[in-house]
């Protein structure tokens, strides 16, 4: 269970900081292609007017939430999922009937035994 909730902690805070990286790689290459264009269309001048630096629109963090929350959630509920495991048990090292050392393993458990 506490691996399933860290495997899904993973999953949601994952393609989040992928989605941020993305965009600010997106947005990185936009601004290096603008500037070029402008550079390349206006002598050069000195400017020192403050640019104020916007964040990014409220759209893009519901989405990355929505994301990443659909992603964490779809992980966690398959990890949860029994379908075709068979259940196990350890038997560990033991003397067996003829005095010899048999070694542990897992074998598997028998489900028709009712408590």
């Amino acid at each position: 269970m506490i691996r399933s909730l860290f495997v899904s902690l993973f999953f949601f805070f994952g393609p989040a900081l992928l989605l941020f990286m993305l965009r600010n790689l997106a947005l990185l290459l936009l601004l290096r292609a603008k500037n070029r264009h402008e550079k390349a269309q206006q002598p050069e001048v000195i400017d020192i007017t403050p640019v104020d630096k916007e964040r990014a629109p409220n759209w893009f963090y519901a989405v990355v939430v929505a994301i990443s929350l659909s992603i964490a959630i779809t992980v966690f509920f398959q990890m949860q999922k029994q379908d075709g495991v068979e259940k196990h048990h350890y038997v560990p090292a033991h003397i067996g009937g003829s005095g010899h050392i048999v070694t542990g393993d897992w074998k598997p458990s028998d489900t028709s035994k009712a408590p």
